[in-house]
């Protein structure tokens, strides 16, 4: 079985759809099947960050990632024009090569798949959609082979345009992210003392991530807990503007900027930690959260609906209001002075993760899907 994973950000950022993609083709390759990866790079200069895979290729396109696109009117028209430049290319490219696939499986992309079946590609196409806002003006969802979701995606698609869309969960490599991890060198790293209360909160720098009202929250926990940091992690667009929003309210030696973590490491950082936060407005599903459960981490998090369902009814962490950053202080204040209970909270959340959200089990899930697929397209 030979399958191409067409993600456009793969060779450029580590998000949740890379790491899906990634986990998924490594876990896919120990079940005898071949994967190889189709993604994009700018126009022009080097790749920063080219994939650790031995059958990888990359198409150049115009890239406008560095753009505020979500802070400005009609902004998200350039991003729409942005992949739309990978999306007819890549196509191309796929209808050039399909004899040497079984399956293409795309990272949401709708209108790609409109393309593929223009360009006359014949092979099954599978689409992972990731969020419930996904752009799709053609309604191209309906029109994949197979449909893959999870969290609040696949409820959406089950109620609407795809009753048969598959369930196939995000997941989290327990070896790697576990309680045993040494995170003191992170901590020297960036003068974090020993003896320090530490929030983490790994995320791209975007509105929906809300670390405006998270920096706000820590302003008020840092008032009450003298030894209190936040270690921030990932990239983005309104990375300066909370930079600034930490100089204005004179946090700048508490709250530490750790911008891309190369992934060997990011188990660092959780290991680091005393709590993992999570002060989004939307997730619909969070491999931060998987993460940091799976390190053995009680949790703060915003009512986004699918987190909080990641960690129970309280066994795990506390849920407070979106947007609300006296609620957010007042549970994480809460935790820092009941050890006991944040123990607990970290066990369960260990146990959770090893019992339901293991990478082999939904590559297993993935893998029959694609027989499936490829029997029928042989039967016909």
């Amino acid at each position: 079985m030979r399958i191409l994973f067409m993600n456009r950000m793969a060779s450029m950022v580590r998000g949740g759809g890379e790491t899906f993609d990634l986990e998924m083709a490594r876990h896919l390759e120990t079940l005898g099947v071949q994967t190889s990866f189709l993604s994009g790079a700018p126009m022009f200069g080097p790749l920063e960050s080219p994939l650790d895979h031995p059958r990888s290729m990359t198409i150049r396109s115009p890239y406008t990632g560095w753009f505020p696109w979500d802070r400005i009117w009609q902004g998200w028209r350039l991003r729409v024009w942005d992949f739309r430049c990978f999306e007819t290319r890549a196509a191309r490219w796929v209808a050039r090569h399909q004899n040497d696939y079984d399956i293409v499986q795309i990272c949401e992309m709708p209108p790609l798949v409109d393309d593929l079946l223009r360009n006359r590609v014949k092979i099954p196409i599978v689409m992972r959609i990731t969020a419930p806002d996904y752009h799709d003006p053609d309604l191209a969802v309906k029109r994949a082979s197979a449909i893959i979701a999870s969290g609040t995606s696949i409820k959406m698609l089950r109620q609407k345009l795809r009753p048969d869309a598959h369930d196939v969960p995000n997941g989290v490599d327990t070896q790697r992210f576990c309680p045993e991890n040494d995170g003191s060198a992170i901590r020297r790293e960036h003068g974090i003392p020993a003896d320090a209360f530490v929030m983490t909160f790994v995320a791209r720098f975007h509105l929906v991530k809300n670390h405006a009202m998270l920096i706000d929250a820590f302003k008020l926990i840092a008032a009450q807990v003298g030894n209190a940091h936040l270690v921030l992690v990932g990239a983005g667009p309104l990375l300066q503007t909370i930079q600034t929003q930490v100089s204005e309210l004179d946090l700048q030696e508490s709250v530490h900027f750790l911008h891309e973590v190369p992934y060997e490491r990011v188990p660092e950082v959780y290991a680091a930690a005393d709590l993992n936060v999570i002060a989004s407005n939307y997730e619909s599903f969070s491999f931060a959260a998987l993460e940091g459960m799976a390190t053995g981490l009680p949790m703060v998090v915003t009512d986004t609906e699918w987190v909080p369902n990641l960690i129970g009814q309280g066994q795990g962490g506390v849920v407070v209001p979106k947007n609300n950053a006296l609620a957010f202080a007042e549970a994480v204040l809460d935790l820092f002075n009941d050890a006991t209970r944040r123990a607990e909270m970290g066990a369960w959340n260990r146990q959770r993760v090893l019992e339901n959200y293991q990478w082999q089990t939904s590559a297993q899930k993935l893998h029959s899907i694609y027989e499936s697929l490829i029997a029928g397209e042989a039967h016909e």
